[in-house]
């Protein structure tokens, strides 16, 4: 049986974020007290408009990939730069492991490291040139992480600690107000292992230090209920330069052209705060069938780290399928919040997930 989510209402914005609202306002008795409707009230998490437009507003964008960034967040990221706010994009890998359309591009069979490599550098050029249409060159501080493509779940797994150090500097350096990041449920393994890690990185953060939090979603649909969403309206130059910002990159374009462009659209739509897919108990959401089962596998992390997990279908398990029935066990037990991620990990070309992640909390 699947846990139940957090409760539907919002919690009022905490910390720097209601600090700035006070001050702009000239309301601190908000700060102290947020009241509904108020310049700390949850109606200004829905807002993020209104969230960058505050004094000391600082925008951060976490993009897996080159091309995520103007896809999930191009609007407001030329939002953000027009009311004079600080935005810093966060490539977390190059995308150098894109098969098909660099093999549909180049005309070639065989790809290996040095080609991949070349295509993360093309990849590079395609992201500035993207950030240029949408008035950011120049303007944005650019940060590129450098992990593998296609491997931010495995590196999650085995180098937890160093990943965690590394998102921790760029935080206290670029001081987020509001931060844009993969939603949990995104079916692409580096969108959603971001996730994870994101939220283990703010379990170690000061409730006042913590940005408000926008969760996108590129690939897959979202889930019904909880969590609340913020749509963020551009206008038509804004959408313009969003359009023209996603042909910049052109190797992603060559192939899923019409599919990409529908991102170019009146509207971001974001899912408001973290924390929301919580599981209680030991249950898994799943319930794959029993045929299946010996074909697939599990992941567990918490801040400690990951290990891949030993299905047992037996008493020694710790971990179980939706209806009860024994799926795994870890090896140790897991600190809350942690993760389980369930997969296939046989050889196929479809890089998406079939289940993805599910979190228990607190």
């Amino acid at each position: 049986m699947q846990g139940s989510t957090k409760a539907d209402t919002i919690a009022a914005p905490t910390g720097r974020i209601a600090a700035m609202a006070a001050v702009d306002t000239g309301r601190m008795d908000e700060y102290r007290e947020p009241r509904t409707g108020g310049a700390g009230s949850p109606d200004l998490l829905l807002d993020p408009d209104r969230l960058l437009r505050l004094a000391g507003a600082s925008l951060m964008v976490l993009a897996p990939h080159p091309d995520d960034e103007s896809l999930a967040a191009g609007g407001l990221i030329q939002r953000a730069l027009a009311y004079g706010a600080r935005v810093s994009i966060v490539f977390v890998t190059a995308g150098e492991n894109n098969p098909w359309p660099q093999r549909a591009l180049e005309r070639r069979v065989w790809i290996g490291a040095r080609q991949r490599e070349a295509w993360g550098r093309r990849r590079r050029c395609e992201a500035g040139e993207a950030l240029q249409r949408l008035g950011a060159a120049g303007s944005a501080s650019v940060h590129w992480l450098g992990w593998p493509d296609g491997g931010v779940t495995w590196k999650l797994l085995a180098d937890t600690a160093t990943m965690l150090a590394q998102m921790r500097e760029l935080f206290e350096r670029e001081r987020p107000t509001v931060l844009v990041l993969p939603d949990l449920v995104d079916r692409h393994p580096d969108h959603s292992a971001l996730h994870v890690l994101t939220e283990m990185l703010f379990q170690e953060l000061p409730a006042s230090s913590r940005p408000v939090c926008y969760g996108y979603l590129l690939h897959g649909s979202s889930q019904p209920g909880p969590p609340h969403r913020a749509v963020f309206a551009l206008n038509a130059d804004e959408r313009e330069r969003k359009r023209a910002a996603i042909m910049a990159h052109g190797s992603q374009t060559a192939l899923s052209r019409r599919r990409l462009l529908r991102f170019a659209a009146d509207t971001e739509s974001f899912a408001v705060g973290l924390d929301s897919h919580d599981l209680a108990g030991a249950r898994l959401p799943w319930l794959p069938p029993r045929v299946l089962r010996p074909l697939l596998a599990m992941l567990a992390v918490d801040a400690a780290g990951g290990e891949k997990l030993r299905l047992a279908g037996s008493a020694d398990a710790n971990l179980f399928w939706r209806d009860g029935s024994p799926a795994a066990r870890t090896a140790r037990p897991m600190q809350p919040p942690y993760y389980v991620k369930l997969y296939c990990p046989l050889p196929s070309p479809w890089v998406f997930d079939g289940w993805g992640w599910c979190r228990f909390g607190v």
